[in-house]
């Protein structure tokens, strides 16, 4: 039987559902915004709403990118230092 405590994944893992989160979020973020655009009451409202709707997507994304930029991507993450309480999994914090 393999060691477990010896296995270890780069923390990396943790973008791919970043990723997958990011692109759920704008296809429905597009499909919502079409939605207003097709359907809302036509006026100075509707495209106001779409604009801050919009630059709050943008801003709160560059925000998290600029966060997250901070880390080692590449740094293990092992069982055996999850088990232990004196070791962080995110060392650059």
């Amino acid at each position: 039987m393999p060691d477990l405590s010896q296995f270890s994944l780069p923390i990396s893992i943790f973008l791919v559902v970043y990723i997958g989160f990011m692109v759920f979020y704008v296809l429905y973020s597009l499909f919502n915004i079409y939605h207003l655009i097709r359907y809302g009451v036509y006026g100075f409202g509707l495209y106001l709403l779409v604009t801050i709707f919009t630059m709050g997507t943008i801003l709160l994304f560059f925000g998290s990118v600029s966060l997250l930029s901070g880390y080692n991507w590449q740094y293990p993450i092992t069982l055996s230092g999850i088990m232990s309480s004196n070791q962080s999994i995110f060392p650059g914090l």
